[in-house]
């Protein structure tokens, strides 16, 4: 990725300004990412499938970070007992955004992300929450089924409000419903169960909101 950088000088009394009509080209690092998406169940090893860093066709060199979100237990869904960590341990289910940072020859930085995802148990591949989903007056929310056990919703924040909170619901038996913090305008997560007849019953809480909004119900009902 090519960006010029052009820097124009005021005018001035002086003749001879060394500064003025300079620009120059760099290079932003390029990242070749092997995969994307990594789905594991409590325990497996994370293996690092790779990621190369390059400028003009060298490779620089990465630094990596992880932001992580463990499974909401019900039982302590207050705001107080939810946090991120910054270390991947495929002993908590959860999920983990892996970023890859690389800064090139003239001090420009870039980077690229990659998702992991732990679940709890080896998912039924049968499962599929895929569809069109409404609560009361809400915009619609479109579930697409990512991988075994994994699933995005475009909307999970319900129940009449028109604000929008997208994200990864998490099942590996199609029943009990886990939504990890993540971040999607502000920080939400839930929890929920998904009814015989299709209805998502969600509880979703929203620890920034002033006061915070813990365990709000959202029913989600699929058309």
């Amino acid at each position: 990725m090519m960006m010029l950088l052009t820097s124009f000088a005021l005018l001035s009394c002086e003749k001879d300004d060394e500064t003025a009509n300079i620009s120059f080209v760099t290079t932003y690092p390029d990242f070749e990412m092997t995969g994307g998406l990594v789905v594991l169940v409590k325990g497996e090893e994370y293996v690092e499938p790779g990621v190369v860093a390059t400028e003009s066709g060298q490779e620089i060199e990465i630094t990596t970070s992880v932001v992580g979100s463990a499974y909401i237990d019900p039982a302590n869904s207050d705001p107080s007992n939810v946090s991120y960590t910054s270390s991947i341990d495929t002993n908590v289910p959860g999920i983990y955004t892996i970023t890859y940072s690389a800064t090139n020859s003239d001090n420009f930085s870039g980077s690229t992300t990659r998702t992991l995802i732990v679940l709890d148990a080896a998912p039924d591949p049968t499962v599929d929450l895929s569809g069109h989903y409404i609560s009361s007056t809400s915009p619609a929310s479109d579930i697409t089924k990512v991988a075994d056990g994994v699933f995005y919703a475009t909307n999970f924040w319900g129940g009449g409000s028109t604000v929008v909170l997208a994200g990864y619901i998490l099942t590996s038996d199609g029943v009990n419903l886990n939504i990890p913090m993540q971040e999607s305008l502000v920080p939400i997560y839930g929890y929920g169960t998904r009814l015989a007849n299709g209805t998502l019953d969600l509880r979703m809480t929203r620890p920034t909101f002033s006061p915070p909004l813990i365990d709000q119900v959202k029913v989600w009902e699929k058309e």
